[in-house]
């Protein structure tokens, strides 16, 4: 459930890895984290419906559920309940500062393409997403301690689907991105006017993600 996050609850707080754990990676246990996301993708739920048939026959995807729909734009890479109240408001007030002079942007979302670890649409132009990448990972960099700010991995992207790290190679991943080339317009153009600050759940086989809302950063 998307909600006001405070102190995380029920929460265990798990003995820190030597290196944080790789994108698509299952985190240690008891781990939650906290990133910046793009959430506001009512208009990407029709493409992300009209691939669902094609991610359908991938096997091992499991499709993202549309209210958990997003575009990573940084990562903070420790378990958040190590982050103090304190830290986590001057993270806060520090994306703002920095983020809110990024201006509000069209992006363009899609066509779709089938990665390795997940079915995902792809986001052009990447200048001002780029802006919103450096901007979050400079506002973590210089608020939480220990250099763990990381940008998202890759392009910007959204997620339609991911598959579980203990699911095998699918040698008819070439057959599956044919079929996605197939959906047509398969892209839509987002307005952009912000980011939320999020705290992030992974579940135990790496397939899904579902998240907390700690704040919202609005663009300039």
């Amino acid at each position: 459930m998307k909600t006001s996050a405070g102190e995380p609850t029920n929460h265990r707080v798990a003995q820190a890895p030597s290196k944080p754990p790789s994108s698509g990676q299952r985190w240690p246990d008891g781990w939650t984290k906290l990133h910046v996301y793009l959430t506001d993708l009512e208009e990407v739920k029709p493409i992300a419906d009209s691939y669902r048939p094609v991610i359908d026959e991938a096997a091992g995807d499991k499709p993202v559920p549309h209210e958990w729909l997003h575009a990573t734009i940084a990562s903070v890479e420790c378990d958040a309940a190590t982050i103090s109240a304190a830290t986590r408001q001057r993270l806060i007030e520090r994306l703002r500062e920095r983020v809110g002079r990024v201006p509000a942007f069209d992006l363009t979302v899609g066509p779709a393409l089938a990665a390795t670890g997940a079915i995902m649409l792809d986001t052009f132009p990447d200048s001002a997403f780029r802006k919103l990448i450096r901007s979050s990972v400079e506002a973590i960099n210089e608020t939480v301690d220990g250099n763990v700010g990381r940008p998202c991995g890759g392009p910007g992207h959204v997620s339609l689907s991911y598959r579980s790290d203990i699911v095998g190679v699918d040698r008819a991943r070439g057959a599956i991105q044919n079929h996605l080339r197939d959906v047509r317009p398969g892209r839509v153009e987002v307005n952009i006017t912000g980011v939320d600050l999020v705290r992030v759940i992974q579940s135990d086989d790496a397939s899904q993600y579902t998240w907390e809302t700690v704040a919202r950063i609005p663009l300039g």
